[in-house]
C-alpha cells in the first residue's frame, strides 16, 4: 500500500483507493504545541472516516493529544490550556532566579492543564479504549541526570541539522534507550499526568522526570515519530506528523499525514493562545482535505 501525504506541493489529490478503509494503528509524533495540529486533524477525520484503532503509539506532546482525544476530554483540556497560555506573559522569568518559583512556566502550565482535565472517568475511558503506549527516553546507564540532560541537548541540536529526516536515531546513537509504557498501567490521573510529562521532559523547560529513581527525558530523543512501537504485523498504520517534510518514507502498510504548511506556532511558546488555535484550525482544514481524498 503506498503512503498518502498532505503537503504543500501535493494537497491531498490522491484518489480514495490510495487511502486504506481503516487503520488498526495510529502514531502521534512529538512537536510541542505543533501537536495541536494532530488534534484538529483527528477531530475531523476520526468521525468522518470512523477511525477506531486498536493500538496507539505516541511521544512527547503527541501523547497528551492522544490521551485527551481518546479520553473524550480534549475540548476541556484545550480550553484550560489556552486560558493558561493567555494568562502567561513570558516564556522566561529571570526574576525567579532569586525566588522559589520556576524560571520557566512550561512544566506547571502543562501539568495543571492535564490534572484539571483528567479525572477518574476519563482515565476509565482510556483503560477501556485502544492500547496506548507512550515513549520515554531512558538515558545511558553510565550517565547521571546532569550528563544525560547535556547529552540530550546535544542530540536535539544534531537532530535540528537534519530537519528533513522523518525518522532519526541520533538519540539512540549516543546511548538513549526506548521505554514504552502503557497508559493502561496508570492507576490514577496523577500517574497518567506523570507519564505524559515524562515523555515530554526537557530540562530546564520542565522539571526532571524520574521513574523508579531513574532520570527520564523526552521520548523524542529516541524517536520523534515512534513507529518502532507498532507491531509490524498489526495491520495498517496512520502516522500523524507535526511539520511538513519535502519527502516522506514509502513503506507498505503506512500512511503518513503531514501539515499542508508549517504549523504557525512555536513548539515551546506558552504565551500565544491565538497561535495554538491556528495550529488546531490548520489541522481541521487538512483533515477535511484528507477525508475528501478518501471519498468521505
Amino acid at each position: 500500500m503506498p503512503t498518502q501525504a498532505i503537503s504543500q506541493t501535493q494537497p491531498a489529490r490522491a484518489g480514495a483507493s490510495q487511502i486504506p478503509p481503516h487503520f488498526e494503528n495510529v502514531v502521534f509524533a512529538g512537536g510541542g504545541n505543533r501537536c495541536f495540529w494532530q488534534a484538529g486533524f483527528w477531530s475531523v477525520a476520526a468521525p468522518e472516516l470512523n477511525l477506531a484503532p486498536s493500538a496507539v503509539v505516541a511521544v512527547s506532546a503527541g501523547s497528551a493529544m492522544a490521551c485527551a482525544l481518546f479520553a473524550g476530554i480534549f475540548e476541556a483540556c484545550f480550553a484550560l490550556y489556552k486560558q493558561a497560555v493567555a494568562d502567561n506573559a513570558r516564556n522566561l522569568y529571570l526574576r525567579n532566579l532569586l525566588r522559589s518559583q520556576p524560571v520557566f512556566p512550561h512544566g506547571d502550565i502543562y501539568r495543571e492543564a492535564l490534572l484539571a482535565s483528567i479525572d477518574a472517568q476519563a482515565l476509565s475511558r482510556l483503560h477501556q479504549g485502544p492500547m496506548i503506549k507512550i515513549l520515554i527516553s531512558n538515558p545511558p546507564h553510565w550517565a547521571g541526570a546532569q550528563l544525560a540532560v547535556l547529552l540530550g541537548m546535544a542530540a536535539f541540536g544534531i537532530k535540528a541539522w537534519h530537519k528533513d529526516a522523518v525518522h532519526s536515531s541520533m538519540g539512540q546513537r549516543v546511548g538513549f534507550r526506548p521505554l514504552y509504557v502503557s497508559v493502561q498501567e496508570c492507576a490514577t490521573p496523577g500517574a497518567l499526568a506523570d507519564l505524559i510529562i515524562a515523555s515530554s521532559c526537557v530540562p530546564p523547560l520542565t522539571p526532571q522526570a524520574r521513574r523508579n529513581g531513574i532520570a527520564l527525558l523526552d521520548g523524542s530523543l529516541v524517536s520523534n515519530v515512534p513507529i518502532e512501537g507498532v507491531d509490524p504485523n498489526a495491520g495498517e498504520t496512520l502516522v500523524l506528523l507535526t511539520r511538513p517534510f519535502s519527502r516522506l518514507p514509502s513503506v507498505p502498510g503506512r500512511t503518513y499525514v503531514q501539515p499542508s504548511q508549517p504549523v504557525p506556532v512555536g513548539a515551546w511558546d506558552y504565551t500565544n493562545e491565538a497561535a495554538v488555535q491556528c495550529a488546531f484550525d490548520l489541522g481541521r482544514r487538512d483533515g477535511e482535505h484528507f477525508c475528501a481524498a478518501a471519498g468521505a
